[in-house]
């Protein structure tokens, strides 16, 4: 008996029982909160992973689910250009685990694309928020709905700023 309380304070401490992992968790709201968000293709491993992706795109969402996603780029003069590239509102359903947002994206000839997604959270090895996405956008030009995956960022606001601010660098 005393050999089976060992075993069990083992697995324990070990982590191998007790509370589930994240990645079965049921969420009870988006994990995509207010605040400034990027969306990487890939797992940001560093702060500077975090800075980089934050340096191309910031979504800024709002406690009712609106969103403007701005995207950020320089000209050949150095000069920061900040453009409004998507505007939309996401609402998370907890029993269908579910994100879904309607959005309208602006391309950068002022095009307009509208369309939803639905997005769908899971945790990658205990800690890495992922995010599968199915687009369903209406075009008229080759657009793919393929699904694809993105891991969101939450990007520091001192970094946000610092971007929002700057007017660029001479050469």
């Amino acid at each position: 008996m005393r050999g089976l309380h060992s075993l069990w304070a083992i697995l324990l401490s070990l982590g191998l029982i007790g509370a589930p992992s994240l990645a079965q968790a049921q969420l009870s709201e988006s994990p995509i909160t207010p605040g400034f968000w990027s969306f990487a293709n890939r797992k940001s491993e560093t702060t500077q992973d975090v800075r980089a992706a934050c340096r191309n795109y910031i979504e800024i969402r709002f406690a009712d689910g609106h969103y403007i996603g701005l995207r950020i780029y320089k000209t050949e003069s150095g000069v920061a250009v900040r453009e409004v590239g998507e505007v939309g509102r996401c609402t998370f359903n907890r029993e269908t685990q579910v994100e879904h947002c309607d959005k309208r994206l602006i391309k950068p000839d002022g095009s307009i694309m509208l369309g939803t997604t639905e997005s769908r959270y899971s945790f990658g090895d205990g800690k890495t928020l992922k995010m599968t996405v199915t687009p369903k956008m209406v075009t008229d030009t080759p657009f793919t709905n393929a699904p694809f995956d993105a891991f969101p960022v939450h990007c520091p606001d001192d970094v946000v700023w610092s971007i929002l601010n700057e007017v660029g660098r001479s050469r």
